[in-house]
């Protein structure tokens, strides 16, 4: 609430010193960055102060294209709109669905003599899933079975998180002992299973809205440990095979030279 008090009030202080000045401008500053994941949508600034009557058009730069111009949209990709937002001033590009190609300079322009523009550089990166215990988990059979799955480079929050084992959808298996629950803004997700069989390993995936997905094969061991745990055991047996043998091949000959000389005594 505090940012648009804040943004209103710069734009009524900059409408008046454009009109005081006879010209238009650009709140939003040239060269902006903006960066948005593929598969979501991607909002490029374009905030001006005017002067008198003028209109707002958008290009893509990297082939002159023509986009939009007012509220219409030119573009035959249906993808591209113009959210304007009147007492702000604000004339921003949508992109829905953005795509890795859409990458690369906007330029926002008002129809002023001379023309004024500004450029908006656009970075689409991938959001990725990431499962913490991946790539193999071991587990044994009645213990807790626990996956975290963390969202990287998402820039907004995943519509829905599903966790599949093996091929099936399991966010809802209540009854199997299967309890999901995901972070405020879903960038994490939890699925938990208590008592857990046999049948519960598997290949297990976390697939987010909108963003590679992650998997971790789960081993459910039954009254066995994982060769990783067994191997501080043979370390102790080794050991202790070595003190007893060192012990008798060190010390048997004193053992024997002493009982002959108690016999002969």
């Amino acid at each position: 609430m505090n940012e648009i008090v804040a943004a209103e009030s710069e734009h009524r202080a900059a409408h008046r010193n454009a009109v005081a000045n006879g010209e238009s401008q650009f709140l939003t500053k040239n060269q902006t960055r903006i960066v948005s994941q593929k598969g979501g949508l991607a909002v490029l600034p374009c905030s001006v102060a005017l002067s008198a009557p003028a209109t707002v058009s958008w290009f893509r730069r990297k082939d002159f294209q023509l986009l939009t111009v007012g509220l219409l949209t030119y573009s035959s990709d249906d993808r591209f709109q113009v959210e304007h937002t009147r007492h702000l001033g604000n004339w921003a590009l949508r992109i829905k669905s953005a795509r890795k190609e859409d990458e690369g300079h906007y330029e926002c322009q008002i129809s002023t003599h001379p023309p004024q523009s500004i450029f908006v550089e656009l970075r689409i990166v991938e959001a990725v899933a990431e499962i913490i215990e991946a790539p193999d988990l071991h587990i044994n059979e009645g213990s807790t079975l626990r996956l975290e799955c963390k969202l990287k480079r998402a820039t907004e929050s995943p519509l829905y998180v599903f966790w599949y084992h093996d091929s099936r959808m399991v966010n809802y298996d209540h009854d199997e002992g299967v309890f999901v629950s995901s972070s405020k803004h879903a960038t994490s997700s939890v699925l938990t299973v208590r008592n857990a069989t046999i049948h519960h390993g598997g290949n297990y995936t976390c697939s987010p809205a909108n963003a590679r997905q992650a998997s971790v094969i789960v081993h459910v061991l039954k009254g066995e440990k994982p060769a990783a745990m067994q191997h501080p055991n043979k370390s102790i047996d080794h050991l202790v095979n070595f003190a007893t043998t060192s012990f008798f091949h060190v010390h048997l000959p004193i053992l024997i030279v002493l009982m002959r000389i108690c016999i002969l005594n």
